[in-house]
């Protein structure tokens, strides 16, 4: 009895013992399948990062102060123009410089209109003009025509205004523009800046440009033009501030008396004239805000007049470089 009832114990444990090194041996085999497999279920690796082409422009520094763009030219003007990648690429790529400006379709030409950075370069300098007179004139890089098309993320040229007139005084100047801001300008609005101080800077500018596109909120008179002064203002105060007179042809500024009439400006070297200068309380002065002791530009409609020609005079007191036009 004893060894017969050892013999069907002993059966049962060999058997569980064959199954477990079985089982052992399954799960073995699929962990090596597995270990095997994995790199056939891993994730892809990300695809590397797309060329960043940017294009820049600039002019060369006039020796003004103050709210100076980065462009400051008329049309035809060269204009210093660089593309940059930020990466190389094995083979010489030409790149079309597409320009788009901020009203409708552009009217002027860039020349040239292509640039080609050769191969294993990270950038490449042109020269360029654009041969019309309008705002937010902006570049960018792109990419067409035959052979591989080659991807890459664009970065456009800061917005330009390419200017009707540009002239340029030196320090020491205190009457600017009324050689050619007169009643046979071109220009339905010029102007002429009276500077009892002259200018801090080494030079000053003065400009007239494309009807901005926006005029304190609302789309500026068709027809009238952007005139820009720039420099380094120093010892003007609202008492005694220097003046821009605006200059509007009677086509423009022609029926009503001359208080009706508005100068809408700004301190920034471009965008919209989003400020609508009040009235002088005081002839001669400007104002002063309240609130910081500030000088606040503004309208002298005491000193403002009409001349014998009907183009109204719009003296405007202010203190800081500025953009405005007058209707």
């Amino acid at each position: 009895m004893t060894s017969s009832s050892a013999s069907p114990t002993a059966r049962p444990f060999a058997t569980v013992g064959g199954r477990s090194r079985l089982v052992g041996w399954v799960i073995g085999a699929l962990a090596v399948v597995g270990l095997t497999a994995s790199p056939a279920l891993a994730a892809k690796p990300e695809p590397p990062p797309l060329p960043v082409v940017t294009v820049s422009v600039s002019t060369p520094d006039l020796g003004l102060g103050g709210a100076v763009p980065a462009v400051l030219a008329k049309a035809g003007d060269p204009i210093a123009l660089t593309l940059t990648s930020s990466q190389t690429f094995t083979q010489a790529v030409t790149f079309n410089l597409v320009v788009t400006v901020a009203d409708g379709s552009p009217d002027g030409v860039l020349s040239p209109n292509q640039v080609t950075l050769p191969a294993n370069a990270l950038s490449v300098a042109a020269t360029v003009t654009y041969s019309a007179v309008e705002n937010g004139v902006t570049i960018t890089p792109s990419i067409g025509g035959k052979g591989k098309p080659i991807s890459f993320t664009a970065v456009p040229s800061t917005p330009f205004d390419s200017l009707r007139t540009l002239q340029l005084a030196d320090q020491g100047t205190t009457l600017f523009g009324a050689d050619t801001c007169t009643t046979t300008t071109p220009e339905t609005n010029c102007g002429v800046a009276v500077l009892p101080l002259s200018f801090a800077s080494q030079r000053a500018a003065l400009s007239t440009g494309a009807t901005a596109g926006e005029c304190a909120g609302g789309p500026c008179k068709a027809g009238s033009t952007v005139v820009q002064f720039i420099a380094a203002l120093e010892g003007y105060t609202a008492q005694s501030p220097a003046t821009l007179i605006f200059r509007c042809d009677k086509t423009q500024c022609s029926n009503g008396g001359v208080n009706k009439f508005k100068v809408y400006y700004t301190y920034l070297s471009s965008g919209p004239l989003d400020t609508v200068a009040p009235a002088c309380l005081l002839k001669g002065q400007a104002n002063v805000d309240p609130a910081t002791g500030e000088p606040v530009a503004c309208v002298d409609y005491v000193n403002s007049s009409r001349d014998n020609a009907g183009d109204t005079l719009l003296y405007f007191n202010f203190t800081h470089d500025v953009r405005g036009t007058g209707y």
